[in-house]
């Protein structure tokens, strides 16, 4: 079953990315001939664009968010006119960077093309006014500015207690001061959802009735006991702080709390609610103003393809009957021959065999398990990328906090800070435990860990400096395709020849993310319902409702978002075997990865380019 989801992604996106050398171009107006200053350039444009994006700087740990930085005390403005701040600055970020005209087969002529594609891609649906652009998160547009998965009452808190240090006086008095300015803030996001409506945008009815219960969790409970300040209670244990300070903090924070920050929700919670009667029955974005061209812009800038919604849905019902012969192969080899390939899968994952204990010490055997799994598939790096290129910086495995786990994925990765202080974490869901079946656990570790998105980002954040621009964004279908084109490269290196029933759960995954293509496209489409998504996918897969139902609901969410894993494998797929037939005998595995992961995020047109240099 599929569980994986970046929040690096759904928050600011760190792609680490594109380290190169020299910045030799064209030259640009009023410059000497040969002369062309894309690093500094750049490198200014990073920091007009944070900020518009505090939180995406805090997160990412850039420099004027560390110790207190300006950045680090305050949230991002989603008010109407902070987003079209942000969009007029975007806007203005790609002209000026295009303006430069770098030679395209220079160093600084490719670190200035991926940046203008990052700005590309949040502009492409720059004339829907509704809902929140963001150039640094794979999520691009997002039509809906609160909802149950993401959204700033989600991401806010989610930075505050995961990736905000509050290691120093400074740094803790600039978390202070953010956690005030809560009211602010979240007067500015309920302005934008008025606005947003008043533009004709209902969000779905099934979305705004699972915000209710996120927006409750934060509201209720004992003040001591809430997540924000277990957080910064916790964060200072390492701060160089006298008692004094440190209670005296706890104090502020928890006066913040109950005075601006819970009262915030409430009225947020209050909107919500008053939204209810008015959410759209319908499923896709299609039924929103301008939703078919805001699919457009996202299968483009998501899925990296030019390929109609219609093909990618044919593609999907083609990689679902096809994986479902294989998989049907595998389980009649096992003696499972009695209902559908989803039926089959269905009954493995409520086989005790599978099935960790619903306990303190079953999930903590489940993520011992999850260790051991991550630290295996690190000694097999000889087999599939050269020396020179396996990454060094350590990742953390972690249960998605109890508070927040009935709203968060099943299981997600988030990237290391910039500096080096935080570790890559991978984040794993235990609210059910009867929805993380053994068997699915190893495609699931390679995909966020080894060797999928620890590796490549750890690589990428491991070879130097870069445009920040570039760290820091995202280009979903490279990234999620990697990850699952990881997954398939683990089978093909022989990690499930003795474990059938852990190819059984890889091939789930892949099946599932070949149903998202029919799915994705058929609600904001093709006019689907939720329920006949939920339906289609559950039959197909085997996967149990609850995950069936999240998932539908994310896709719902984030329209487009789904598409870039299959279609981003099938691509890497693709120019893996043009080198290999390009090459024949001397096609080397380990320098096809190398040549696709070591120059780090871009659009897979690049990738294309760079393999056929190589090839």
């Amino acid at each position: 079953m599929s569980f994986e989801l970046t929040r690096r992604e759904a928050l600011a996106g760190l792609a680490a990315g594109t380290f190169l050398a020299g910045t030799g171009c064209a030259s640009l107006p009023g410059q000497s001939a040969g002369i062309c200053d894309a690093g500094t350039t750049l490198a200014s444009e990073a920091e007009a664009l944070l900020s518009l994006l505090p939180e995406v700087a805090t997160y990412n740990g850039a420099e004027a968010s560390l110790n207190g930085g300006p950045l680090a005390r305050r949230s991002n403005d989603y008010s109407p006119a902070g987003e079209q701040a942000l969009r007029d600055g975007t806007s203005a970020s790609r002209e000026r960077i295009a303006a430069l005209n770098c030679s395209t087969d220079s160093s600084a002529g490719l670190q200035a093309a991926v940046c203008e594609a990052v700005l590309a891609n949040a502009g492409r649906s720059a004339d829907v006014s509704y809902g929140h652009i963001n150039p640094f998160s794979y999520v691009n547009h997002l039509p809906y500015l609160v909802s149950q998965i993401s959204g700033p009452h989600i991401d806010t808190p989610a930075v505050m207690t995961t990736q905000q240090s509050v290691r120093s006086p400074e740094a803790i008095d600039a978390w202070l001061e953010k956690l005030d300015g809560f009211e602010a803030t979240f007067d500015g996001i309920i302005e934008k959802i008025r606005a947003d409506e008043s533009a004709g945008c209902h969000p779905p009815q099934a979305l705004l009735t699972k915000v209710l219960p996120v927006l409750d969790s934060f509201i209720a409970g004992p003040a001591e006991q809430h997540p924000l300040i277990q957080a910064l209670e916790t964060g200072m244990s390492d701060a160089v702080i006298d008692r004094t300070m440190r209670e005296n903090a706890l104090r502020q924070a928890t006066t913040a709390l109950e005075t601006k920050a819970r009262p915030a929700y409430v009225r947020l919670r209050d909107q919500i609610a008053d939204m209810l009667p008015r959410g759209q029955e319908n499923s896709g974005i299609w039924a929103q103003p301008d939703g078919e061209a805001l699919y457009a812009a996202n299968i483009l800038a998501l899925g990296d393809t030019e390929q109609s919604a219609d093909e990618i849905h044919q593609i999907g019902l083609d990689e679902v009957a096809r994986i479902s012969a294989e998989m049907e192969t595998l389980l009649t080899a096992q003696e499972l021959t009695q209902g559908s390939v989803g039926e089959r899968m269905l009954a493995l994952a409520d086989d005790d065999r599978f099935l960790f204990d619903d306990s303190d010490a079953g999930r903590q055997e489940l993520l011992d398990y999850l260790d051991t799994l991550v630290r295996e598939a690190e000694t097999r790096y000889p087999e599939f990328l050269p020396e020179e290129v396996v990454p060094q910086q350590p990742m953390l495995i972690r249960r998605v906090p109890v508070a927040t786990q009935d709203s968060a994925p099943g299981g997600y990765y988030d990237s290391p800070s910039l500096d080096g202080t935080r570790p890559g974490t991978y984040w794993i869901n235990l609210r059910d435990m009867s929805a993380v079946a053994r068997f699915a656990l190893p495609t699931l570790s390679y995909h966020e860990g080894v060797p999928g998105h620890h590796t490549q980002i750890a690589i990428a954040s491991g070879l130097g400096e870069a445009p920040l621009i570039i760290r820091i964004a995202s280009f979903n279908a490279y990234q999620e395709g990697w990850a699952l084109y990881s997954e398939r490269l683990m089978a093909e290196l022989g990690a499930y020849e003795e474990d059938p029933f852990g190819d059984l759960g890889r091939l789930q995954d892949e099946l599932f993310r070949a149903v998202r293509l029919v799915v994705d496209t058929g609600m904001h489409h093709l006019r689907w319902t939720r329920e006949r998504a939920i339906s289609y996918m559950q039959e197909v897969t085997g996967n149990p409702e609850s995950t069936c139902v999240a998932e539908i609901e994310r896709y719902m969410a984030w329209p487009g978002q789904a598409l870039g894993y299959k279609l981003g494998q099938l691509r890497l797929i693709e120019l893996r075997e043009q080198m290999r037939a390009a090459q024949g005998e001397a096609f080397d595995l380990r320098a096809f990865n190398a040549v696709v992961l070591s120059q780090g995020a871009m659009p897979l047109g690049l990738v294309a380019e760079r393999v056929a240099a190589a090839s």
